[in-house]
């Protein structure tokens, strides 16, 4: 009898390991789709929906078909999803799928164009761990439309090349062209960009950016050209050149936007997430034409002057026009300061009303946690809003925590043209900003709320391009770009 015992001993023990590795095979099953993995936590767990922050929608790149991705939920096997469209925002009156189960964290359906989608997610419930699914009444949501036409360009591609290939006018088909670049990859760009006549965005993946490498051919130098709305974000942008180079971005000298009040106008040019490295010329020119943009933005960016000539004497060149909405946000803009005259400069007949807007618009401009060093010739001027500042009722100036090092001597009060802090009437704010020059605070006289920091700011490394600040005032109040402030 103990012999029996002993024999069935092993048996039983293989039976309990198998029934355990079966259970370890059920919570952490490798979905076939998706190739992630769905980690389990305890049995009877009520788990909960995916997390709408994470959920992410892209194009085939025949724009057939569309792919939503969202993040595991611990402990989860599969979800309940639905999909509507409609072709007014916020009207979803077509099914196009309803309460399907998929297991995996991806799925793929057919993309209409000129759609608005609204995607719902819920997480089912895994009988394999008794783990309750989430509410379905309180599902993630995701909400998209497909009013542009998006395309991905494969790593390793010469974009001057493929853009001449392949028309940015005809590939847009008459929508907002997306141009999505593959995460990490390299690409080149030794001739122009050209995106006149479309409204485009270059972009890539925030946190593992595309690089662009912008080179020269025997007749041209690399650069982006555009008479549109324009978006440049989520890349690396280098120059591979031997002399003087081109503006970043180059506006159109025959432009295919709308002229209002002789102004052609552009919604938008956007620099975002954006690290540019050695600059041989000037960030933006208007190509001496006259154009109105609406919006200009340079966010969350680092760029690295190499410049060797500007156009306009400016860095932000307005020769013939200017820009409505002027903001430079939580970015660090550094360089030679043998060059430039002027950082910024509008045409001296610029004005909000010349652009063709009324009493009731206003203008600004927003100037909020950056860092400037070393950007201009020992004359240089920060700005000439000569004709703009005129109407200074209709300004909305907003200047908060910046640290200008070594970039002109009165940089308020080129700036706003010698209009006073007071002149502004309750729309002007200002706190906590750094106007320092050759080894001295800089005083900016009646052209600011004399709130600002008059003591150096200690960089680590700005010979280097470090501008982590070691302790002083501008630390401790939090200023400049917010990635020194570790």
């Amino acid at each position: 009898m103990k012999k029996l015992q002993l024999m069935a001993w092993p048996k039983l023990c293989t039976a309990v390991l198998l029934g355990t590795a079966a259970l370890f095979m059920a919570s952490c099953a490798k979905d076939e789709l998706s190739g992630d993995s769905f980690n389990g936590t305890y049995g009877g767990s009520q788990l909960s929906k995916p997390d709408a922050a994470t959920i992410k929608v892209t194009s085939s790149s025949d724009r057939s078909t569309q792919t939503v991705t969202w993040a595991t939920v611990n402990g989860a096997l599969s979800y309940i999803v639905n999909v509507t469209a409609g072709n007014t925002q916020g009207q979803y009156d077509e099914v196009v799928v309803k309460d399907v189960t998929v297991r995996g964290n991806s799925y793929s359906f057919k993309r209409t164009s000129r759609k608005y989608y609204h995607f719902t997610i819920s997480t089912a419930y895994n009988p394999a761990e008794n783990n309750t699914g989430s509410d379905p009444n309180d599902p993630a949501i995701k909400d998209w439309d497909t009013f542009s036409t998006d395309i991905t360009i494969p790593g390793g591609t010469d974009l001057a090349k493929y853009f001449k290939e392949n028309d940015p006018v005809k590939l847009s088909d008459g929508l907002p062209l997306m141009i999505n670049l593959v995460a990490g990859e390299q690409y080149t760009a030794p001739d122009t960009l050209r995106f006149t006549g479309v409204n485009a965005t270059i972009t890539s993946d925030p946190d593992n950016r595309a690089q662009i490498t912008f080179g020269e051919t025997e007749t041209t130098k690399g650069t982006i050209v555009t008479d549109n709305n324009f978006t440049l974000e989520n890349v690396d942008v280098k120059w591979d050149i031997t002399t003087n180079g081109a503006p970043m971005i180059l506006l159109d000298k025959n432009p295919t936007c709308e002229a209002i009040n002789t102004y052609y106008r552009i919604g938008n040019i956007t620099i975002n997430n954006v690290k540019v490295t050695d600059l041989k010329h000037c960030i933006f020119y208007d190509n001496n034409t006259k154009y109105c943009v609406a919006d200009f933005k340079i966010t969350n960016s680092i760029l690295k002057l190499a410049t060797a000539q500007v156009n306009h004497e400016s860095l932000i060149a307005f020769q013939a026009g200017g820009a409505k909405d002027f903001t430079i946000e939580k970015s660090t803009i550094y360089g030679n300061n043998a060059v430039a005259k002027y950082f910024v400069r509008y045409n001296n007949g610029a004005r909000i009303d010349r652009y063709g807007y009324t009493e009731a618009d206003t203008w600004s401009f927003t100037y909020q946690n950056n860092t400037f060093y070393g950007l201009l010739k020992d004359d240089g001027q920060w700005g000439n809003y000569d004709g703009i500042v005129g109407k200074a009722a209709q300004g909305i100036v907003t200047i908060n925590k910046n640290i200008w090092y070594n970039c002109d001597p009165q940089t308020m009060r080129r700036m706003l043209k010698q209009t006073k802090y007071a002149a502004f009437a309750g729309t002007y704010e200002m706190a906590d900003n750094t106007f320092w020059r050759n080894g001295a605070s800089v005083d900016q006289e009646e052209y600011t709320n004399k709130s600002e920091i008059t003591t150096e700011p200690m960089f680590a490394g700005a010979a280097e391009g470090d501008f982590t600040l070691n302790a002083c005032d501008q630390k401790t109040k939090g200023c400049g770009d917010p990635r020194w402030l570790k």
